[in-house]
């Protein structure tokens, strides 16, 4: 088993092994990610366990971690657990054939990027709509009494004083 600071590795001779491999990345170093998110702070964890099925290296890429993600209720941070489990199978063309039950990885040249591989995983696992549970801060409108609303926002008409201008 490797351990260490991984960017890319000969997924082929790792999978003859039937060796794994596991990596940590600061969150802060995922740029696509970072758009995203509401601070860089965190650190994945990932492990890819290789074999090789037939002659195509396979694996299961385990990723979890914490983000921290901005609450689309009340606009706070909040952190996010996020785990993901991917069986992957890496091939060299559109053409190899796959495994069932495994998504094609292209190898770029026989090598592995593994944190871009890892950073993918992210951005697939990443809810769509991120909140906190039930205890977040922000009341919904809807919710509110009428009296607060009425008093929160006073109502304004700004083409009330046209109706003067048309009777003249």
């Amino acid at each position: 088993m490797s351990s260490g600071p991984v960017t890319t590795v000969d997924a082929k001779r790792l999978a003859a092994q039937g060796d794994a491999l596991e990596a940590r990345f600061p969150v802060a170093g995922f740029e696509r990610v970072q758009e995203l998110l509401a601070g860089p702070d965190g650190e994945i964890r990932a492990r890819l366990t290789l074999q090789d099925l037939d002659g195509v290296p396979a694996g299961e890429l385990l990723v979890e971690g914490r983000v921290t993600l901005a609450c689309q209720r009340c606009l706070q941070p909040m952190a996010q657990p996020l785990a993901s489990v991917s069986k992957l199978a890496f091939v060299a063309s559109d053409e190899a054939p796959v495994p069932e039950g495994y998504e094609a990885v292209a190898l770029d040249e026989g090598r592995l990027d593994l944190p871009r591989l890892v950073e993918d995983e992210l951005l697939l696992s990443l809810p769509v709509l991120a909140r906190h549970a039930e205890d977040c801060a922000a009341v919904p409108v809807a919710e509110q009494p009428q009296d607060a609303r009425t008093q929160a926002a006073p109502m304004r008409r700004p083409f009330a004083g046209l109706k003067d201008l048309m009777k003249h």
